[in-house]
């Protein structure tokens, strides 16, 4: 589940008075002014959980802005939200990110093989353009300085050309289908 706080603001606000707070800051603004410029910015499902179905909230689709991207059905603030699968696949996102709970990306693995079986899966957007990942949950839904760790990581995945953050295959992994 994602951290308490609504949105990154509050999440962040505890690092303000932090020593670190200021190379946390200026890590988010390498991200914000290497994006700058960049037009496209894909939809992006993040999924919380597998049963039932649900997307992240809170602080997470206004880490996916920073990152570059635009969380589907999911607002900057707003509780995490249980969909069903149909809700899913008309939202067609460019990019699925499964990073369950408290789950490492191993134990995600495990648990995926239904979720994979859904009707319509092999069609959505995400999946033919192979941008389906598997996340570690314990990292990405992290709270204070691991947020901005968070956002580096879905930096990586939705613009690979432009970051490497080093989080590939130890945060998140492409997930072939």
């Amino acid at each position: 589940m994602a951290d308490k706080h609504k949105t990154l603001a509050e999440a962040l606000l505890t690092q303000e008075a932090s020593s670190t707070g200021e190379e946390l800051q200026e890590r988010l603004d390498i991200i914000r002014h290497k994006l700058k410029f960049v037009e496209n910015k894909p939809a992006i499902a993040c999924i919380e959980k597998l049963e039932p179905l649900t997307l992240a909230g809170h602080w997470v689709p206004e880490a996916i802005e920073v990152a570059g991207g635009i969380a589907v059905m999911a607002g900057p603030g707003e509780d995490s939200r249980e969909v069903n699968w149909g809700q899913v696949s008309a939202g067609d996102p460019d990019i699925i990110v499964i990073a369950i709970s408290g789950l490492s990306i191993e134990d995600t693995l495990r648990e995926i093989a239904a979720f994979l079986q859904q009707p319509g899966f092999a069609q959505l957007k995400a999946v033919k353009n192979n941008r389906l990942y598997i996340a570690d949950g314990n990292r990405l839904y992290a709270s204070g300085p691991g947020i901005v760790d968070a956002i580096e990581m879905y930096a990586e995945i939705i613009h690979p050309k432009q970051f490497i953050f080093g989080f590939e295959g130890d945060g998140w992994m492409r997930f072939g289908v």
